[in-house]
């Protein structure tokens, strides 16, 4: 049978194609998928090792009648492989691709989209650090320019006017809100006017903001908490109360419209002029 097999002609563009990595790779995991469903369960084990055994076989008793007619057409089957060997060597020529490997390939794909896309990154990265300087340096304007105006006679009273009014709102905050418990005082320091008179006014009106609010959500909070059932009671008795009220006088104000109505003013008008002629007769 060894003989028989040498007879058989030599394809070379077959042994170079299953060379190429790309083919390489996709028989390595073909034959990998293949051990993996063969080894799944004894059943597909056992087909398939029949059908192995087949394919063996008949490859066996072919190739003594195989042999004599590949022996005859062996010039055409040496210039079709020579013709393909040629077009495979432009395709390698022409398509470099096809003789890398896969790990060379992504790497080579990986370099050239960083190749590409770097400068526009680079771009992007100035154009982004040029507009965050104009904003700083707009900011920077506008704030200093801020102070110029606040630095003026009228704005020194403006600045010495918010002072004032924040120490009455400050004390009428304490008045109707006045402090349950301990207070966090991490926002009652104040910027000095001479250092920055617009930070000294931002942060005046930001401490008011938030001591209000703290403030009113603690009493509400407490006030809440500490309601006896008397006062609900009575809160309740008050709200009965007023709907009751507000019913009555929807009803009346229903009456007053019902009786200025121009048809219920015709009725009682010809009511009333009945009446006399009946008087008269």
């Amino acid at each position: 049978m060894a003989t028989e097999a040498a007879q058989l002609p030599h394809f070379e563009v077959f042994h170079r194609v299953l060379e190429l990595p790309m083919i390489e790779m996709a028989l390595t995991k073909s034959v990998e998928t293949y051990s993996k469903l063969k080894d799944s369960h004894w059943l597909v084990h056992w087909a398939l090792t029949t059908a192995e055994s087949s394919f063996e076989s008949a490859t066996r008793q072919a190739v003594p009648i195989a042999a004599p007619l590949a022996k005859k057409l062996e010039n055409p089957i040496h210039f079709v492989d020579h013709t393909l060997c040629l077009g495979l060597d432009k395709i390698e020529e022409r398509v470099p691709l096809v003789k890398e490997k896969p790990e060379q390939i992504l790497a080579n794909a990986y370099g050239l989209a960083v190749k590409k896309v770097q400068p526009a990154v680079s771009t992007i990265y100035h154009v982004n650090g040029t507009l965050i300087e104009q904003a700083t340096n707009l900011r920077d304007l506008s704030w200093n320019k801020a102070n110029q105006i606040l630095e003026t006679h009228y704005g020194t009273a403006a600045v010495k006017g918010l002072d004032n009014t924040a120490i009455v709102v400050d004390n009428l905050i304490d008045v109707y809100f006045p402090a349950i418990g301990e207070e966090d005082q991490t926002d009652s320091t104040v910027k000095t006017e001479e250092e920055d008179k617009l930070l000294h006014s931002l942060q005046t009106v930001g401490r008011l903001s938030n001591k209000a609010a703290r403030r009113v959500y603690i009493n509400m909070f407490h006030r809440t908490k500490t309601l006896s059932k008397d006062n609900l009671r009575r809160y309740i008795a008050f709200l009965l109360e007023f709907l009751q009220l507000t019913q009555y006088i929807h009803a009346i104000n229903e009456k007053v419209i019902e009786l200025t109505s121009p048809h219920k003013c015709e009725t009682v008008n010809e009511q009333t002029s009945n009446n006399q002629n009946s008087n008269s007769k």
